[in-house]
């Protein structure tokens, strides 16, 4: 029953775009878009709502080689919510947005938080900033002020360790009241999320198990795959959920793990981005008021911080740095900078020319690393990591596509797959750039066209964009080739050693 003393907050009816309608796989069934709107939009539906737990998986891959040293290897997990749930997210997260950009005008630090907002660029043909306007806006401050020290920092585990206490009274500070039902049931289901791991599900489940019945084709299928291949997005019946997932059946250890503590949100809802940016208003205002009475500039995108300091005000060159780590944990006692997180670097202007030179930390040697860019007082590069996280993302959708393909055509043979492979087809879906007329924002862009967003943006700035990225094409041509090779191998080659023993040496040349 609704709080009387504390009514729902009535708003505007919201509909669900595109991307509020999860198709993947999870517990909850397929919801119709009029579901969507009816409960979302209805708070005493939302506080009764039961949310499921979130999907957890990692995310593992190869950041770059340093060239000093082995490998550098990543892992980021990765958790997400039911369709319902998302929703749900999103359609409160779309109500507090308006809130919180209300509140940042209010306190006159709508420049400071930059990350997860729609904020127009000058020119309205170019739709909303990214993070290449966000770097060319810090390093035209840096440009600007010539003579100046620049702190760069990023908030250890921010996600994980933000307090519960200050995300509710900001959270109520935003909507001007305590929290009604349907507020405390989207606050508690974040704050206390529980999580199941995907691995061990699908193992509960025996998702990945062959069918035991049905013709040979089918019992070659996986359960998992005959579920996607019928369209259907739901892992098990809710019986099967309570008793094999939850442990109703008591000959079933639960798999819900729930955060029982008093800190941290999962990284990966629609609404958790919001969160972390709200939670840190006071700190803004902290920060900018500091930064402004040495007439400096302060950016935050998300975690990541930058202060542009001019030399002049800087006694100590540790003096943002130091400001920075005393007064973080002011706003929760598990927030901390530490100092490999934290890059100090300086700027000098003297013959026409601006100079740069690393005064702490690791990164940033040759030139101050921010956003997926580098400037080092003369030229405005891509950061090796956005390379490497580009022939990353690259492979992962090049593989993915000779992985299908070879195993939906294995029956056919290497010989009809190698002529029959779309290859011109697939290099140009990957990498083909963009037209002004089909760009729809950053989720529209292949690496190419990020890297011709970037040089139009830094017209002002020497770049050597094109230098880096001038073998792109041919390189990801070969690559579509060798991970066609990688899949016929996962495909043919290791099938045909158990049919046909022993394998020529021939089949095995392949990489």
């Amino acid at each position: 029953m609704p709080d009387s003393a504390n009514p729902p907050i009535q708003s505007k009816t919201w509909k669900p775009r595109d991307k509020d309608k999860k198709t993947y796989g999870h517990f909850d069934r397929r919801i119709s878009d009029d579901e969507l709107i009816s409960l979302t939009n209805n708070p005493t539906k939302v506080a009764q709502h039961p949310f499921f737990p979130l999907l957890l998986f990692y995310e593992e891959w190869t950041k770059f080689r340093d060239g000093n040293g082995p490998t550098k290897k990543k892992i980021r997990p990765i958790r997400y919510a039911a369709r319902s749930d998302a929703a749900i997210y999103a359609k409160y997260r779309a109500d507090l947005s308006v809130k919180y950009e209300a509140e940042l005008r209010k306190r006159g630090i709508e420049t400071i938080p930059t990350a997860y907002r729609a904020i127009p660029n000058s020119k309205k043909t170019d739709g909303n900033k990214s993070n290449i306007d966000f770097a060319y806006d810090a390093f035209s401050e840096i440009k600007k002020m010539r003579n100046c020290v620049v702190t760069i920092v990023d908030i250890a585990s921010y996600f994980e360790s933000i307090d519960h206490i200050i995300i509710r009274k900001n959270w109520e500070l935003l909507i001007g009241r305590n929290l009604p039902p349907d507020h405390e049931a989207v606050y508690k289901s974040i704050t206390r999320y529980a999580v199941v791991d995907y691995e061990k599900a699908f193992e509960r489940l025996e998702l990945r198990n062959k069918n035991d019945r049905g013709t040979r084709k089918f019992k070659r299928q996986r359960k998992i795959d005959t579920q996607r291949s019928n369209g259907h997005v739901q892992f098990c019946s809710m019986k099967d959920f309570r008793d094999k997932i939850c442990g109703s059946d008591k000959s079933y250890k639960s798999l819900v793990v729930t955060n029982g503590r008093n800190f941290g949100i999962p990284q990966g809802t629609p609404i958790s981005d919001l969160i972390a940016n709200f939670y840190l208003l006071d700190f803004d205002v902290l920060v900018n008021n500091w930064v402004k009475s040495r007439n400096g500039v302060y950016f935050r995108y998300s975690d990541d911080l930058i202060i542009i300091l001019p030399q002049s005000k800087c006694d100590d060159l540790h003096i943002a740095k130091d400001f920075l780590q005393a007064n973080i944990t002011k706003f929760g006692e598990r927030l901390k900078i530490q100092d490999k997180k934290v890059v100090v670097g300086v700027f000098e202007h003297s013959n026409n020319e601006q100079s740069y030179r690393r005064f702490f930390g690791t990164a940033s040697r040759n030139g101050l690393e921010y956003l997926g860019f580098s400037y080092d007082g003369r030229i405005v590069s891509l950061k090796d990591a956005t390379l490497s996280n580009a022939w990353r993302k690259f492979h992962k959708r090049s593989y993915g596509y000779a992985w299908r393909y070879g195993k939906r055509y294995r029956d056919k043979g290497e010989t009809w797959i190698r002529e029959n492979y779309p290859h011109e087809w697939l290099l140009k879906k990957i990498i083909q750039n963009v037209s002004y007329s089909q760009d729809t924002g950053p989720e529209s862009w292949t690496f190419l066209r990020y890297v011709s967003r970037a040089r139009k943006k830094f017209e002002g700035f020497h770049t050597n964009f094109s230098t880096q990225t001038r073998n792109y094409r041919r390189n990801a041509a070969k690559n579509i080739d060798e991970d066609l090779n990688k899949a016929i191998n996962r495909h043919l080659l290791v099938r045909l050693v158990f049919k046909y023993p022993p394998l020529t040496s021939s089949l095995l040349e392949h990489p």
